[in-house]
């Protein structure tokens, strides 16, 4: 991500301003010029195609958080595992079109990016809340030395129901990895998991 930064955000905010375009509008945003054109520098040459819409969605929601001064907030560990043990889904009252991050407890949550890969742990994650519509989008495996991170997305209209329990009847956000109940862990196994997370970190 090393070509995002103060400056070429500014050019983007001058382009998207002279093309009378709403931010907002993520299809309308990729579609700017100088958009697409910072995306193109920021997809890896050898990256599959479909990793293309993952770093739209990343780059789209930088730009918004960045436009809006990077609001965030963070969630205590106790809270959130209360919630996470018992979930009741808030309705959010009020929309906020901005992404806000929310921070997470430090390899509290975990989740499996793509179907057999390594489980890697939540930092935190974008919350958008829209009129009937909600997406998070997770960043995981963000580390110092690492470079980069991994992200999943998801969007799914409000009110949200509550996760059902899983497939082998073990309940919504029970660990996945191995010794994850003896650690006190919590897991993502779905996206349907990941929204009903967004949702609660961002009441607590």
């Amino acid at each position: 991500m090393e070509a995002l930064g103060e400056e070429r955000f500014e050019q983007l905010k001058t382009a998207l301003a002279e093309s009378s375009l709403d931010a907002r509008d993520r299809d309308a945003f990729l579609l700017d010029g100088a958009a697409g054109a910072l995306l193109r520098e920021l997809v890896p040459e050898d990256a599959p195609a479909e990793s293309v819409t993952a770093y739209g969605a990343l780059l789209h929601t930088f730009y918004l958080c960045w436009s809006a001064g990077w609001p965030t907030k963070t969630t205590d560990t106790d809270s959130l595992r209360s919630a996470l043990a018992k979930p009741v889904l808030p309705t959010p009252d009020t929309p906020h079109p901005t992404p806000l991050y929310i921070q997470l407890p430090e390899r509290l949550v975990w989740a499996e990016p793509a179907r057999g890969s390594p489980h890697e742990p939540l930092d935190g994650v974008f919350v958008t809340v829209e009129p009937g519509r909600v997406r998070a989008l997770a960043v995981l495996g963000f580390r110092p030395g690492r470079q980069g991170f991994t992200t999943i997305e998801a969007a799914a209209p409000l009110p949200l129901a509550p996760p059902p329990p899983r497939p082998d009847g073990g309940p919504a956000f029970a660990p996945a990895l191995p010794g994850g109940d003896r650690a006190g862990l919590f897991s993502l196994t779905d996206q349907h998991e990941l929204l009903a997370l967004a949702l609660l970190a961002a009441g607590r």
